[in-house]
């Protein structure tokens, strides 16, 4: 690992932006024979991104590529990922949200990672960054694996300062071997928004590469996506199967599609599932919370 290219994707956000170029830019890389290169998709910013990144790092290598408006994460993150690929030279792509602010440890934990991928399994892998949700305390983000087949019950890995084998990732602060890409390639896009990480990781670890978490935490990235399941249930229904749909509500689209790929037998009891989540909100969450803790 010498080469990596820094895969994000932004849409307005710039304080945050610029908090997490500088901890990445911060982290410490003494000893290490490494170098990276930021691919940072803009997708439509109204805030100054562009002539912020230039004034506040003006000596640093980031290409920054314009989207279309309507990318979403998913979008962006291949047209960052894309433009990495055609400069070519990367030994690994580190995927990074915005809203993550890094630990001076992080590329020490990723070379020691790959140093462990090779030694272990012969080749390179994908190597989940765990983060906190606030103040150093409690998991946010990270590698996880499915303990149901049917309801899909996930369990989250902690880092305990070993290398710990998962089945899926979020892509908050996660590395992918250039191998991996090779065979795998980048996204599908399909997906609106989220889910591509999720869906790409879950694939590569079903088709034998190696998909572990890092020893340590090495990010701080607060999980605001909670609690959305309350104000779901006082909308009316029109507004209920609106956000059902919405990529950035319950996204019932990426939810299938995420089936369809990766889960394929639960398909129809899904799609009943989220229409049963628009249509009796109330029925619908408690018998889903009574099956989570089953």
């Amino acid at each position: 690992m010498k080469n990596i290219a820094v895969l994000i994707t932004v849409f307005n956000r710039i304080d945050k932006t610029l908090i997490c170029l500088k901890s990445l830019f911060d982290a410490d890389k003494t000893g290490l024979d490494l170098s990276f290169k930021i691919f940072l998709t803009d997708d439509g910013s109204t805030d100054g991104t562009r002539e912020q990144l230039m004034q506040h790092f003006p000596q640093e290598n980031i290409e920054i590529l314009q989207g279309s408006g309507q990318l979403f994460w998913n979008g962006g993150m291949i047209n960052s990922w894309k433009a990495a690929i055609q400069e070519g030279g990367f030994d690994g792509y580190l995927w990074l949200n915005n809203d993550s602010i890094i630990y001076p440890n992080l590329w020490k934990e990723l070379t020691a990672a790959d140093e462990y991928s090779y030694k272990t399994f012969g080749q390179g892998g994908i190597y989940v960054g765990s983060t906190h949700n606030k103040e150093k305390t409690g998991l946010s983000y990270g590698g996880f694996n499915f303990i149901s087949k049917w309801t899909l019950k996930d369990k989250f890995l902690i880092p305990d300062g070993t290398f710990q084998n998962c089945q899926a990732a979020h892509g908050n602060i996660t590395y992918v071997s250039h191998n991996v890409v090779t065979k795998e390639g980048v996204f599908t896009d399909q997906y609106i928004h989220s889910g591509g990480d999720h869906d790409y990781s879950y694939l590569a670890y079903k088709h034998g590469f190696p998909v572990f978490i890092l020893r340590a935490y090495v990010g701080r990235c607060e999980n605001d996506h909670k609690g959305s399941a309350v104000e779901f249930k006082k909308l009316p229904l029109k507004e209920r199967l609106k956000y059902l749909k919405s990529p950035l509500g319950f996204n019932l689209h990426n939810t299938l599609l995420f089936q369809k790929r990766c889960f394929p037998y639960r398909y129809p009891f899904v799609w009943i599932a989220g229409y049963a989540k628009a249509l009796a909100p109330k029925t619908f969450f408690f018998i889903y919370q009574k099956l989570r803790k089953s």
